[in-house]
């Protein structure tokens, strides 16, 4: 499997209150930057909700080390594993996986289920 599939999109809505709440708990210097983040690429899968970010859509995909590491549950009670990368100046990938690696997770937590 590849690392990554090139994404060039904007955040949705769902995407940006994620990040708007973890941020907010974690990481608040990077709150005012949300807007201006680009979607660049997403999890090489194709089918998680793993996306890397970029400050232009032409921005390299950029290594970042572990900021903020939360769990969440699926809407199934899955429990999901949340770990937003970056570097000091920016987050660079929001990433979602299977904690007991028994389920695929497709969509976002529900934010009331996150704990750190």
């Amino acid at each position: 499997m590849k690392y990554s599939i090139p994404d060039k999109r904007e955040l949705t809505k769902s995407e940006i209150e994620f990040l708007t709440y973890l941020f907010r708990k974690e990481k608040s210097e990077w709150s005012n930057l949300i807007e201006n983040l680009k979607v660049i690429a997403r999890c090489g899968c194709g089918k998680c909700p793993t996306i890397i970010f970029g400050k232009s859509f032409n921005s390299e995909i950029q290594k970042g080390n572990l900021m903020i590491d939360y769990a969440g549950k699926g809407k199934n009670g899955e429990l999901v594993g949340i770990s937003v990368f970056g570097t000091d100046q920016m987050p660079t990938e929001l990433e979602f996986y299977s904690i007991d690696g028994e389920s695929d997770i497709f969509e976002l937590p529900k934010i009331e289920t996150l704990t750190n």
